[in-house]
């Protein structure tokens, strides 16, 4: 009797959840069976690149997420055995592929190790630095406008906002800025540097509510409206670190090709142009 309370008293143990598969089985196929681990390993970048992702247990995701996902990783598993069916990785083709995509890593490894070695903290810092020297004081203008080819159209759409037209009606009428003119011609936020400086210094001259007179720049003749000014909000150095960072590694990498090239004493000589 006692032995009888033994066994069902470790039957028991073993079925409760604490002693339950840790590493429970989410699929199978033929050859084969997904487990958890195995999914959450494969989309571990993916969830450590999403704030909202970051440190959840698979049991933590919606049901229609935990199908999609264990669904891509069977199927990432089915096409790599058909691959192996079909001998991929010896076909010629495949394996210029592979030489062709290591040469581009090795290349794009020469780049990273420049510009890491390139740029430092304090570089980071001292750019930094300088931003907030640049922004403060500083004021941002939120304007719309009105993009027309001839002065005499940008007349006529000024005659129609004097008449009492709705700007963001007239804008979306006969504005040729396919970027702005479904928005009623809105340009949100800007600073000085940002827009064509004949753009800009019409802008800044003019009161929150005015409505400029056409404004000719390289793109044509604009009617400007000036929504809102106000004082630039300088980043904190945490929010302004990635964009500036990579500005630096831009520059870097810039001058690193500019010297491979004067040491390689590189002249382009490209053939006169056949006259028609």
């Amino acid at each position: 009797m006692k032995r009888l309370a033994i066994i069902l008293l470790s039957a028991t143990v073993l079925a409760s959840p604490s002693f339950a598969d840790s590493d429970p089985v989410l699929a199978t196929y033929k050859g084969g069976e997904v487990k958890e681990s195995q999914v959450m390993e494969q989309f571990k970048g993916l969830f450590d690149s999403q704030p909202s992702f970051k440190g959840k247990k698979f049991s933590d995701l919606d049901r229609a997420l935990q199908e999609n996902l264990v669904r891509g990783f069977v199927n990432v598993k089915l096409i790599d055995e058909e691959a192996k069916k079909e001998g991929i990785e010896g076909t010629k083709e495949f394996k210029e592929k592979v030489e062709a995509f290591k040469k581009q890593l090795a290349e794009q490894e020469v780049v990273d190790r420049h510009s890491k070695a390139a740029i430092t903290d304090s570089m980071v810092d001292k750019e930094y630095d300088k931003m907030v020297k640049e922004m403060t004081g500083q004021e941002e203008i939120k304007a719309s406008h009105i993009l027309v080819d001839t002065e005499e159209k940008a007349k006529e759409a000024k005659k129609k906002l004097s008449k009492g037209a709705k700007f963001a009606d007239v804008a979306k009428e006969v504005s040729k800025d396919e970027g702005t003119k479904s928005n009623g011609g809105a340009l949100g936020y800007f600073t000085k540097g940002q827009l064509v400086p004949e753009f800009e210094q019409k802008a800044y001259s003019m009161k929150i509510g005015e409505i400029s007179e056409p404004v000719k720049t390289q793109f044509g003749w604009h009617i400007i409206k000036v929504e809102d000014k106000r004082a630039i909000k300088v980043p904190s150095k945490d929010e302004a670190k990635p964009a500036l960072a990579k500005k630096l590694t831009n520059e870097a990498i810039a001058q690193y090709l500019t010297d491979l090239s004067n040491k390689a004493d590189v002249k382009i000589t490209l053939p006169e142009a056949v006259k028609k």
